[in-house]
Formats: structure tokens, C-alpha cells, sequence
């Protein structure tokens, strides 16, 4: 097979590795191959219409984040501001994380210092960096109006030398953007319920800087889209102030063979051969697992685009049964299935059924 790189085994020879294919990792995470359902192509367009979040739920990897970058680059608005919920994140994180430690220290070192004015020198605002929703509240008065917040800019400030970076160049005018609260039932219990009014009415507050509140301009309100994989129950308060919908993968077996279709053609056409038996059984590979009784993961969308993605690499012959060339299939398993006995299943399955329509 052409994409072995690594051996593993025998004398180590040096060899050079060539780089995934760029035409395929654009096709992969391009906003334009992104296809929305019309189901839920209304509930968006029902949450900017009455300006609450969209809270989207499905299995992971059924494109819940990829349609803040689509939606982002329908509106125009650039790339969505993003936060990336943890088991630790506190209601304030969405919107300015505070070093206080930094700060105290250079507060010290300037008092110690003796010189005149060198207490002044140490500002809060350049030990705070905004997060998603705060940044995009800001953004929505332009940064005229809130250069006073931000930090201060320092040309010739090296990065982390003092504790606090340069801070990334935010547009000038108002506008409005695209945040994205990326898996939210990660969070503790309490972090939903901390979030009801700044939610809501779009404000929050910043003491470290004497600032008791700050509102979204109505006029660039964010666009709010929030995704959970429903590991847990959102409370009924949050639940109240978004609008819903669930990415369901389609169970019969036409219509969401239709629909990994027409998500294939949108993303791969001209990269891929989406044609010939070869392909036929790599989209049967995939089905095959997802229906898998006793299936220990079923494999999601974008595992499915990884499988042909990993399958073109490793030089498949699409026009070809997948039984003439399980050696290929085989290699590429471990993108599908996520267990032993998965991967035991497909493999069985590439080796004695591929080829062979169900």
C-alpha cells in the first residue's frame, strides 16, 4: 500500500511523509459542503427570527458544531467565536477569564519598584481575556467604544514575557457574530442555571474593572447556537429560553442512504470516485455497524467521511469489490469501529460479505 510511512519493524529507515491531500481536508471541514435538513434549516432560522439561542442535540459527529461555521459563513460574520465547555467551567468563562495571580504579582513588583507612576502602569484590563459570548457582546458596540475594557495594545510586548499576550485584533466597527457553546451538558450541574439572565438579555458584568454591566447592542445582537449530546437533562429554565431542535439520523434505510449521499457529493465530488462497487461497499461497511445489534459504538457522520477520506489515501480502487482488496479495508477499520468486537464484526464483514449486496 502506497500510504505506509511507518514500519515498525527491521532496520529504522528514515522516510519522508507525505502530507494528507489539501483538496481532501478542505472538502472535509469547508463551511460549503456543509447540507442542512429542512427541519433544521426552520430552526434557525426561527432562533435569529425571535434572537434566542438554538440548542441542538444528536449523536456526536452528526454536524451540531459545524452548523455555527456554516451559518457564520451564510451571515457573513467570519468564523464563529467558540467556548469548549469542561467539567470545570464556571458561568463567567463564557465571557472574560481574569488572571488575578498575574495581576496581584505585577501590582507588587510596581509598588517595590519605587518608581513614580509605576503603579499606574499596571492596568486590569490587560490581565483579562474575553470569551466567546463576552467578545461578541463587546463587538457589538465596535471597538471605539470599548477600547476602555481591552487590553492595551503593546507592539513591542513579547508574548507571555509579563503574563498577558497581545491581544488578537477584533474588528473595528460594530458587528454582530456567531458564538458557538460547544457541548454544554459537559458542564457542572449549576452552569446552565448561572447563565439564565446573562442569556436572556445578552449582558454581563466585569467587577475587576468597576464594570457593573454590559448590554449587547440590539442592533448585532450574537447569534447564539448551543450544542449538547444529551449526557444529561438541561434544566427546564434553560430549556425555556432556546429554541430546540434534535439532529436525528434518519432510520429508513433509503432515506438516510439519500442523505450520507447527497453529504458525500456536497463534500467529496471531484476528490473522490463516488461511484463503483468498491464505494458501494464502503457506504455497506458503514451501515452494516450502525445496524450491528450488539454494536459497542455506531460510528456517526463524520466517521463515515473519515472512512472514505482514509480509504482514498490508502489507494483503494473504488471500481473494485472490497473483498478483492480487503487488505486495504482492513487497514482503514479502526476509523469505523471503536471496540474489539466492532472491529471484529467489520472486519469478518469486509472479508466474506463486501461486495455482496444485502
Amino acid at each position: 500500500m502506497t500510504f505506509d510511512v511507518f514500519k515498525g519493524r527491521s532496520a529504522i529507515e528514515v522516510v519522508t511523509r507525505t502530507p494528507p491531500d489539501p483538496r481532501l481536508a478542505s472538502a472535509m471541514t469547508s463551511p460549503a459542503g456543509y447540507i442542512a435538513s429542512k427541519g433544521l434549516a426552520n430552526a434557525v432560522n426561527v432562533a435569529l427570527a425571535i434572537g434566542r439561542p438554538l440548542l441542538l442535540t444528536g449523536e456526536p459527529g452528526t454536524g451540531k458544531t459545524q452548523l455555527a461555521y456554516r451559518l457564520a459563513a451564510e451571515l457573513g460574520l467570519g468564523e464563529p467565536l467558540r467556548f469548549n465547555t469542561k467539567s470545570s467551567s464556571v458561568a463567567t468563562e463564557l465571557f472574560y477569564q481574569f488572571d488575578n495571580v498575574a495581576h496581584f504579582a505585577a501590582s507588587q513588583l510596581a509598588a517595590l519598584s519605587g518608581k513614580e507612576g509605576a503603579d499606574k502602569a499596571v492596568e486590569a484590563r490587560d490581565y483579562i481575556r474575553y470569551s466567546a459570548l463576552g467578545e461578541a457582546i463587546l463587538r457589538s458596540h465596535g471597538l471605539e467604544k470599548t477600547a476602555l475594557y481591552r487590553p492595551r495594545v503593546r507592539p513591542h510586548a513579547v508574548v507571555g514575557a509579563d503574563g498577558v499576550d497581545p491581544p488578537e485584533p477584533v474588528p473595528v466597527q460594530p458587528t454582530a457574530a456567531v458564538v458557538l457553546i460547544d457541548e454544554i451538558d459537559k458542564a457542572p450541574r449549576d452552569f446552565p442555571n448561572d447563565l439564565l439572565n446573562q442569556i436572556e438579555n445578552l449582558e454581563f458584568a466585569i467587577p475587576e474593572l468597576g464594570v457593573q454591566c454590559i448590554r449587547a447592542d440590539p442592533d448585532f445582537s450574537p447569534i447564539i447556537i448551543i450544542t449538547s449530546n444529551s449526557e444529561k437533562q438541561l434544566p427546564d429554565a434553560f430549556l425555556r429560553r432556546c429554541v430546540y431542535h434534535h439532529i436525528e439520523f434518519p432510520t429508513d434505510e433509503v432515506a438516510r442512504r439519500k442523505a450520507l449521499q447527497d453529504i458525500l457529493d456536497e463534500r467529496l465530488k471531484g476528490v473522490v470516485a463516488l461511484d463503483g462497487q468498491g464505494y458501494q461497499d464502503a457506504l455497506d461497511a458503514y451501515f452494516f455497524l450502525r445496524d450491528l445489534r450488539d454494536v459497542g459504538k455506531k460510528p456517526s457522520t463524520s466517521e463515515l467521511l473519515d472512512w472514505i477520506q482514509s480509504l482514498q489515501r490508502c489507494k483503494v480502487d473504488w471500481s473494485q469489490p472490497a473483498a478483492a482488496q480487503a487488505d486495504r479495508f482492513l487497514a482503514c477499520l479502526g476509523v469505523l469501529a471503536k471496540t474489539e468486537s466492532d472491529k471484529q464484526a467489520l472486519g469478518d464483514f469486509v472479508s466474506q460479505s463486501a461486495g455482496r449486496r444485502r
